[in-house]
C-alpha cells in the first residue's frame, strides 16, 4: 500500500509541474526585443589588457543604435552603412547591416554582427562574438533620449 501512496504522490507532483506557466523562448525573445526598442548610445568599452585585469573606460569613438518595433534598426556605427534590420535568439542579438561589408569600411566577410548581450540596470551590454573583440571587452550603452 505505500508503493501506491509514493506513485500516486509522485504523479500528482509531475503533473502539476507540468501545469504551471512558463516563459519560452518565443515569449522572452518578445520581452527582450521590447525592452531593446529604443535609442541606445554607446558610454563606455571594457577592455582586458595583456596581464587579464580588464576595466570600463570611457568609449573613445562613439556611436548609436535605434532599435524599431519592426525588427529595423539605424546606427551611426558605420558612416556608408547606417540601416539594417535585427534578430534576438535567446541571450544573442543578430545585427544584418543592410549594405556589403566594404561599405563598412573595415575587412569582413559578413554584414552580419552577432552580439551577446545582458542588462545592467537601465543600460544593456554588447559583448561582441566577432574576432575583433575576442579578449574579453564589452560595450556599455545607456539610453539615447
Amino acid at each position: 500500500m505505500n508503493k501506491i501512496k509514493q506513485h500516486l504522490l509522485f504523479l500528482f507532483c509531475s503533473s502539476s509541474l507540468l501545469i504551471l506557466p512558463s516563459c519560452d523562448n518565443e515569449e522572452r525573445e518578445m520581452y527582450e526585443v521590447d525592452r531593446i526598442v529604443g535609442s541606445w548610445k554607446l558610454v563606455e568599452v571594457y577592455s582586458v589588457d595583456a596581464s587579464g585585469h580588464g576595466e570600463w573606460t570611457p568609449a573613445e569613438y562613439s556611436y548609436s543604435y535605434n532599435f524599431n518595433e519592426d525588427g529595423t534598426f539605424t546606427s551611426t556605427r558605420f558612416s556608408q552603412c547606417t540601416t539594417g534590420n535585427y534578430s534576438i535568439y535567446t541571450d544573442e542579438l543578430a545585427l544584418d547591416f543592410e549594405c556589403t561589408s566594404t561599405g563598412m569600411g573595415i575587412a569582413s566577410a559578413s554584414s552580419t554582427y552577432i552580439e551577446e548581450f545582458d542588462y545592467e540596470g537601465n543600460n544593456v551590454i554588447f559583448i561582441p562574438t566577432y574576432p575583433a573583440c575576442d579578449q574579453g571587452c564589452r560595450l556599455k550603452f545607456e539610453p539615447a533620449n
